[in-house]
Parts: structure tokens; C-alpha cells; sequence
């Protein structure tokens, strides 16, 4: 049975020999998540189990690969299609009164 693991560890081994460098990793393991916060967050979040990759040329990269292994399926977070988003990141955040950021 093909698993999450499974695909993970085929692209980071991928990513050690060389074969495939610019990926980052999983989206859950690149931060960390307060303890107290942990189940909620998983549980809502099915978007921590993307693979962080640096290009499109990258994720296409790894799904052959998935392919070619028949290792299952993953999803990619593709960094350079998020360059949209740099702007909105340097805002300020202004939190509710009384909530610490």
C-alpha cells in the first residue's frame, strides 16, 4: 500500500542523491505548531501534507518520479507561483485587541 510516507521518502531520497534539488520538504515539517495547538490545526489543515518544491519545472520533476516508482500521488506547493504573495506577507499584522501575535 502506497502512503504518504512512502511518497515523501521517495522525493527526499530523490533530493539527497542529487536527483531532484529543489525540493524543500513537507509543508507540515518546514514549521513548527504550538503542542496546545497540534490536533486542531492537522485535523483542519490537509495542506501540511504539500510538498514544498522551488519550481513548476521541480514539481513535474517529481511526479515523473512518483510515476516511475509507482510511489502514489502528492500535491506541490510551488514557491515561485507564490511571488504574488510577498506583498500581503509584509503587511503589518494587526490582530484583534487582547489577542497576542
Amino acid at each position: 500500500e502506497r502512503s504518504q510516507g512512502t511518497v515523501l521518502k521517495g522525493l527526499m531520497k530523490a533530493k539527497q542523491r542529487g536527483l531532484i534539488p529543489g525540493i524543500e520538504g513537507r509543508l507540515g515539517d518546514l514549521g513548527a505548531i504550538d503542542a496546545k495547538y497540534d490536533v486542531a490545526i492537522s485535523t483542519a489543515c490537509g495542506a501540511l501534507n504539500h510538498i514544498v518544491v522551488d519550481t513548476t519545472k521541480t514539481a513535474e520533476r517529481c511526479v515523473r518520479l512518483l510515476r516511475k516508482e509507482n510511489l502514489g500521488r502528492a500535491t506541490f506547493l510551488i514557491l515561485e507561483k507564490q511571488s504574488g504573495l510577498i506583498d500581503i506577507m509584509r503587511r503589518p499584522v494587526k490582530p484583534p485587541l487582547g489577542v497576542k501575535r
